[in-house]
């Protein structure tokens, strides 16, 4: 359990955080969400103590293990991907480790005495050790490094040699591993292709730990957690259900809210005007001082501003032929690379195609080809009649001036859209008011990402290409540019790494690998199911019927024993809590014998199972 108690925080002068209270269970599987600069990274620093708060307090369970890796955090390692990885598995490496200490300082001739403390020692280790098997771990650290994409070859290879994004999936991967009790996910769908992001969605949802997760993916939110924990101006509200459920909460909050302060706007309307009234009276100059403090002291209820909604009308992009764009047997190599050759297609006016391949297929060069950013070295793209591209580049620093002002910068954008529409618009991506008069060079990445959409929409184009759009959004300006694109009445190609922001836009899917660009008609969703059809298709091949099915079963048994090693601890952690001879005390023995009793059937089945699949 984590309890957190009045937590204040500030960090660089500004509050952060002014009453943080909440209850979070270990199996509980929370989403943390938030509008940015909320301070939901910074929250889970506190419960992690990589820092401290001003002033409350954090308490965890007596023993907890938790596991966190901090977003800014870049690993450093000597060590290979593989043994970096299976180091995650702490408790026995550390057994193994002091094994490896006794077999040494015991082939250097110790003393009698010391040699016998040695040898109880050694024994002593060898049972603990016993309670693992190595090649459970193995495999486990394999599987999880390829689900994040390390192939064979990758994971002998020293870590050093990794790119921040590479290294950011082995840290990730270390977490999954991790033997703690509960996890700290701190964006981590980060640097992630889809591909790789439907796995982990996947491997989330099997995992027999509880989580706290800091995340933008709509997907994550509503498939995998069971709670919701909100953070809205320093205050957190804890929710139990999934996104869906909160939202719908959220907005009957909203309404008793506004409804309350609205009642309460108004009597303090009608007592300030008594005041004023009779305030300079000999007779109830008295009464009007009293009425003075009532409105003094009361507690105004807070009420959030109301999320942004497009309000901006569109106006119909130029009429185009039935094809928007043909690519014929384009290729394109990279310093000596391949990316992709012969890759053929074409996107049909008024489509909205998601482009989805794992990372280095070249997905962002083809775009750049698509647009005649680059030539391309082999084939040709064709637009189609009276097509007019607005191209929406991953790096926004390439087509926005530092210097302009968000207003500046959009009205020297080509467009129809009168400055009045501009405004709207702008204030549907949460620049009002003097914000507009910001330059460039002091927004965020997720501030220059909004102002690069809207002048990709107020453009007129009847073609929008769009790379990343959703890069360091969060999820609520993730929904507004939802909005925006589903409003929109042209032709959308676009690469997209949100699970959910595919699945709401696209109804193709162009899967893209070196050799081919493979469609599907439909959404990301039923793509998938495609997907995992013709992969079972392929897993029960004549020659091994059998292999698909004591893998699953395999897998559903490791799933189970870990499920119930974790339910044993907590009830031994019970038991040492509660006195002799209560009911509390015979419950947990119950518990724990029946518990046992399950892993030793479960065990022996594993290693059935294991026999024969191997």
């Amino acid at each position: 359990m984590i309890q957190l108690r009045n937590i204040k925080l500030e960090l660089s002068g500004n509050e952060i955080f002014k009453n943080i209270n909440c209850t979070l269970h270990t199996d509980n599987r929370v989403g943390v969400i938030g509008r940015n600069g909320a301070g939901k990274s910074t929250l889970l620093k506190l419960i992690s103590g990589k820092i401290k708060p001003d002033a409350g307090t954090v308490c965890l369970e007596k023993g907890l293990r938790i596991g966190y890796i901090p977003q800014d955090e870049i690993l450093v390692s000597s060590l290979s991907i593989f043994d970096e990885a299976f180091s995650a598995h702490k408790e026995f490496c550390d057994i193994e480790h002091k094994i490896e200490q006794i077999e040494q300082e015991l082939k250097t001739s110790p003393s009698p005495q010391r040699a016998v403390e040695l040898v109880e020692a050694y024994d002593e280790l060898q049972d603990k050790r016993k309670q693992y098997d190595k090649h459970i771990l193995i495999e486990k650290t394999k599987e999880k490094l390829a689900g994040l994409g390390f192939s064979q070859e990758m994971i002998t290879q020293p870590v050093e040699k990794l790119s921040t994004g590479w290294k950011i999936r082995l840290s990730l991967a270390k977490l999954l591993l991790s033997d703690a009790d509960i996890l700290l996910f701190d964006e981590p769908t980060n640097h992630l292709d889809i591909v790789t992001q439907q796995w982990l969605l996947e491997t989330l949802k099997a995992m027999p730990q509880g989580f706290l997760m800091v995340s933008h993916d709509q997907a994550y939110l509503e498939q995998v957690c069971s709670h919701i924990l909100e953070i809205e101006m320093g205050v957190s509200t804890y929710y139990t259900g999934n996104l869906s459920s909160y939202l719908t909460q959220k907005q009957e909050q909203q309404e008793i809210a506004r409804s309350t302060r609205a009642r309460q706007d108004r009597e303090i309307e009608q007592k300030q005007a008594i005041v004023n009234r009779f305030k300079a009276s000999a007779s109830r100059g008295q009464q009007a001082k009293n009425m003075q403090k009532q409105i003094d002291r009361m507690e105004l209820v807070e009420v959030a501003s109301p999320l942004p909604t497009i309000h901006f009308k569109f106006p119909v992009p130029p009429r185009s032929g039935k094809v928007a764009l043909t690519f014929n047997n384009i290729g394109y190599s990279f310093e000596q690379r391949q990316l992709f050759k012969g890759l053929s297609g074409e996107i049909a006016t008024g489509e909205r195609v998601a482009l989805i391949a794992a990372n280095g297929v070249g997905k962002t060069t083809l775009l750049n080809c698509l647009t005649g950013k680059y030539n391309p070295q082999e084939g040709s793209v064709t637009l189609g009649n009276n097509v007019k591209i607005a191209f929406f580049e991953q790096e926004q620093s390439r087509v926005l001036s530092p210097e302009k002002t968000i207003i500046d910068e959009l009205l020297s954008t080509p467009s129809q859209a009168t400055e009045a529409e501009i405004r709207k618009l702008l204030g549907s991506f949460q620049y009002t008011g003097d914000d507009v008069y910001k330059k460039i060079k002091v927004l965020s990445g997720g501030e220059k990402n909004r102002v690069a959409m809207v002048k990709i929409l107020i453009q007129n184009a009847n073609l929008l290409i769009l790379d990343e759009p959703t890069n360091h959004l969060d999820i609520y300006s993730k929904d507004i540019l939802r909005q925006a694109l589903q409003a929109y009445q042209g032709t959308i190609l676009f690469v997209s790494h949100d699970l959910h922001f595919v699945n709401s836009i696209a109804k193709r899917i162009i899967k893209l690998t070196p050799t081919e660009a493979h469609t599907y008609l439909g959404t990301y969703e039923e793509f998938c199911t495609q997907q995992a059809q013709a992969q079972a298709q392929t897993a029960t091949s004549p020659s091994k019927p059998e292999t698909s099915t004591h893998k699953k079963r395999l897998t559903e048994l490791e799933r189970e024993i870990s499920r119930l090693e974790l339910s044993e601890k907590k009830e031994a952690d019970k038991l040492a809590n509660s006195e002799y001879g209560t009911p509390e005390y015979q419950k947990s023995i119950k518990s724990i014998t029946e518990i046992q009793k399950n892993l030793s059937k479960l065990q022996k089945e594993w290693e059935a199972v294991m026999a024969v699949y191997h």
